[in-house]
């Protein structure tokens, strides 16, 4: 347990990189006071409405997917985060934000989790947003990227939290949204970026067939603000889709404010050969065939009969070929933090005082 706390916050600053790389490709069986928190001030934007492709709203089957992924990415990454933010939140008073938060599946967890720190999920669609939550530190609000600036004041949050956001907003604005996101994080505070690579590795003739049927449907059709584009797009590495996407870790090295960046590598299975993880992420793709499923056969691309065999042949073929995918994890630091650090007293089972300083 925690017997003493001597400071509410600590920040390490580091200037180099760090990549780690974690394999799961084994079998492996995770209102009122509430807005008080917040250094909130709603600011109009001036710039007008950017053109932006209409998104769909979520629908059930866009949530339930959203929740299968996120259970596996938190099994995956063996936890929530990466970011060395574990005993700040535990120390109480940081607050944290989840861009895209959907309907609030991670920021949710955390928020149970660490009681006395706050959370604040942010999503384009209302309608996916918690309509109410069983923990009181955890916040709400329908945000859209493209309304530059965000209705935050400078220096509000200790932590911001970016999941499988890549292809949702054009490549040529997510260097504004980046530099805004710095401007909200206060000094020494961490940003954390989660992101798929844009390959499916090992997929046999069977996923390939519908890969090619998952690409002709995804060029131009609206998607709703949770749809696992970056998902599709990791089921072949020859789309132009992805190619144009400049990725997380690129961008965060051309900040000049940003240091410390550390790169987290997770391979994760594709297959109940893959034991939980793994048994996870194939509900996840076929949850993604089922949401093509109408169009394929609507549009003639595929006879149903044919397509159910397809699916079939693939569930088996993934444990043959031992399908897998690879994700990343990017962490940096906002510079220019000079404070005190926090000093943690654990005492031990036999009463032994041990003094961590972070």
């Amino acid at each position: 347990m925690v017997a003493s706390t001597n400071a509410s916050a600590t920040h390490v600053s580091s200037s180099t990189t760090t990549t780690t790389t974690t394999s799961n490709t084994s079998n492996t069986s995770s209102t009122g006071s509430t807005f008080s928190f917040l250094k909130l001030k709603w600011r109009t934007s001036k710039d007008p409405k950017l053109n932006i492709r209409q998104r769909l709203p979520n629908s059930v089957d866009d949530i339930e997917r959203d929740w299968v992924r996120h259970s596996a990415l938190k099994l995956a990454f063996e936890g929530d985060f990466k970011a060395p933010i574990q005993r700040l939140l535990q120390a109480g008073g940081s607050e944290v934000l989840d861009i895209g938060c959907g309907a609030g599946f991670w920021s949710s967890d955390m928020a149970s989790k660490y009681p006395i720190s706050y959370f604040t999920g942010i999503d384009i669609d209302k309608n996916v947003l918690p309509t109410s939550s069983l923990s009181k530190n955890v916040l709400y609000q329908r945000i859209d990227l493209i309304e530059l600036p965000l209705p935050y004041e400078d220096a509000t949050f200790d932590y911001i939290f970016i999941r499988s956001m890549m292809d949702t907003l054009p490549d040529s604005m997510w260097d504004n949204v980046l530099k805004e996101l710095v401007r909200i994080m206060k000094k020494g505070a961490y940003i954390e970026c989660v992101e798929a690579y844009d390959n499916l590795f090992d997929a046999g003739p069977s996923m390939n067939t519908l890969n090619q049927l998952i690409q002709s449907s995804i060029k131009h059709p609206p998607q709703s603000p949770t749809t696992p584009t970056s998902a599709y797009n990791t089921l072949t590495s020859n789309t132009s889709a992805t190619s144009q996407y400049n990725p997380w870790p690129n961008r965060i090295a051309n900040m000049s404010q940003l240091i410390g960046m550390q790169i987290y590598h997770t391979h994760t299975p594709v297959g109940i050969y893959g034991g939980a993880v793994g048994s996870l992420l194939l509900e996840y793709w076929e949850r993604i065939i089922k949401g093509f499923r109408r169009d394929w056969i609507t549009n003639k691309l595929i006879a149903e009969d044919e397509l159910e065999k397809t699916v079939e042949s693939m569930k088996s073929e993934v444990n043959e070929y031992n399908t897998y995918m690879s994700w990343y994890s990017v962490v940096a630091q906002k510079k220019g933090y000079s404070g005190p650090t926090i000093q943690f007293d654990d005492v031990d089972d036999f009463d032994i005082v041990h003094t961590h300083i972070f």
